[in-house]
């Protein structure tokens, strides 16, 4: 269900961004902003480049490789961002944690970092991740959906027992409460500036993680690993040393990656 066009205005007065959330479309709840979004272009709803779908709460919420996302509550943002053919031929994946890391640290001097390939963290606790999902438009356009969370108002205890120690939030980190539609209209715009830069994701990468040159713990095949991170590939690809060995792992399908490093 839609919600009223006041409501939805409080995410577009003001913004910054010049195309990416100029068309926002709020919903109470939904399964899932990325679903959603999928179904009407699948509908043949006609979306504007930079659409974005706000859910106040998913109750079918999903992370990577089939995860559960807990974004079953009002206390995070929880938004897809529709791109089509994408004109940088990259890992979009980093795209939001790029945007978010880059905000958290300018804005509220929290030393936000990028974990290959879709999550951000503090420290060792994740506030954010990425799903990106492709549909095709017709024979030589496809959409790109990426979905994003970012636990904003959890306290501790809003977390279920097997997260709590591996989670965190904006008001765990600052202690206040920021307006949720001021959060999401500096972060797209944030999103849009890193988009349309001249600089590679990449490029942005290897300044807003920590992972480069660090010694990193891995699940990988039910086989625990340690990995010498040497570089990220233009294509997304994370380059590691394994036994002396040069590895290139292009995605996180059989990894658990650990987050403290």
């Amino acid at each position: 269900m839609y919600n009223t066009i006041m409501e939805v205005n409080i995410f577009t007065n003001g913004l910054k961004s010049k195309i990416y959330g100029k068309n926002t479309i709020l919903f109470e709840s939904l399964e899932s902003t990325n679903k959603k979004m999928i179904e009407d272009l699948n509908n043949k709803i006609i979306l504007d480049e930079g659409t974005v779908y706000i859910a106040l709460k998913q109750t079918s919420g999903k992370g990577s490789y089939g995860n559960a996302w807990q974004s079953d509550n009002n206390l995070g943002l929880w938004f897809s961002v529709l791109v089509y053919s994408p004109f940088k031929k990259e890992a979009l994946s980093f795209l939001p944690g790029i945007a978010l890391s880059k905000y958290l640290r300018e804005k509220y001097n929290i030393d936000a970092h990028v974990k290959w390939p879709n999550d951000v963290l503090v420290g060792n606790k994740k506030i954010s991740g990425t799903l990106i999902q492709v549909t095709p438009i017709d024979n030589n356009k496809n959409a790109c959906i990426i979905g994003t969370g970012v636990n904003l108002y959890h306290k501790k205890d809003d977390f279920p027992d097997d997260i709590r120690d591996k989670a965190v939030s904006l008001f765990i980190e600052t202690n206040k409460k920021t307006e949720i539609e001021n959060f999401y209209k500096d972060l797209i715009y944030y999103f849009e500036e890193i988009y349309t830069s001249s600089k590679s994701l990449t490029e942005y990468f290897r300044i807003y993680s920590k992972m480069i040159g660090k010694t990193i713990k891995a699940v990988k095949d039910k086989e625990e690993i340690e990995a010498i991170v040497k570089d990220i590939t233009e294509e997304g690809y994370l380059i590691v040393e394994v036994d002396n060995k040069t590895e290139t792992w292009i995605s996180r399908a059989s990894l658990d990656i650990d987050t403290n490093y």
